[in-house]
């Protein structure tokens, strides 16, 4: 066995040393990120599942037929299936056609909708029809009451980053959004900014409105109830 000198003994031990001492730092390193790994929260999905948004519509079914039963308790409740999440530009116009096509006639009163002299048919009624009309079209304000902080950024996000630019790009003027605090702050009082609301507001005919919210869709789609 060949036998080294003094001087090269010591550089090879202080180099498997040095290696050791490598080896161990890596070894504790690697335990903290396991450690790490193991305590650190599961990260949420930033979108409602399906199974949030069923309970939402199951929720609000339930708080719209009190409304109704308050009134005529002994009213049968119909089964409804949720056609889509209404946005604010359509909503009204969907409850109209809906109420109508029951057969009422319908007074518009800004977001409110009054019974009006209809043949054979009671302000019971009525107000059964206008339940299996709202919880077929729920209102995309109705659905943001249920969403916490990141599921708002989560919409605040897609409203700025998605929505607004399509708009623009598409010659459509949008409003320029606010902060991220004061959109949280507004929609917790149902005011919150959107970016569609020139538009809505404007004279726009309604099939480049509709060509429009098909290019950009108002809400995202894990905002709506339908099943």
């Amino acid at each position: 066995m060949a036998i080294l000198p003094r001087r090269a003994r010591a550089s090879a031990l202080d180099h498997r040393a040095l290696t050791s001492r490598v080896l161990h730092s890596l070894v504790a390193m690697l335990a903290g990120i396991v450690l790490l790994a193991g305590c650190a929260p599961v990260t949420r999905s930033a979108e409602l599942s399906l199974a949030e948004r069923a309970a939402i519509r199951v929720d609000l079914q339930a708080e719209h037929w009190r409304i109704v039963t308050s009134q005529f308790p002994d009213a049968k409740r119909p089964h409804v299936i949720v056609a889509h999440t209404a946005n604010e530009g359509d909503w009204q116009a969907s409850m109209v056609d809906c109420l109508r096509a029951e057969g009422f006639t319908v007074f518009v009163d800004g977001r409110y909708f009054q019974f009006g002299h209809t043949a054979g048919r009671t302000a019971e009624d009525f107000a059964v029809v206008t339940y299996r009309c709202i919880v077929r079209y729920p209102t995309s304000e109705d659905v943001m009451y249920y969403l916490d902080r990141d599921r708002l950024e989560a919409l605040y996000r897609y409203y700025v980053g998605t929505v607004r630019p399509c708009l623009l790009v598409s010659g459509v003027p949008s409003e320029a959004p606010p902060s991220l605090f004061k959109f949280l702050r507004s929609a917790q009082a149902r005011e919150s900014w959107n970016p569609y609301r020139l538009a809505w507001n404007s004279s726009m005919p309604t099939t480049r409105l509709a060509f429009i919210q098909k290019l950009c869709p108002p809400l995202p789609g894990w905002m709506d109830l339908a099943p």
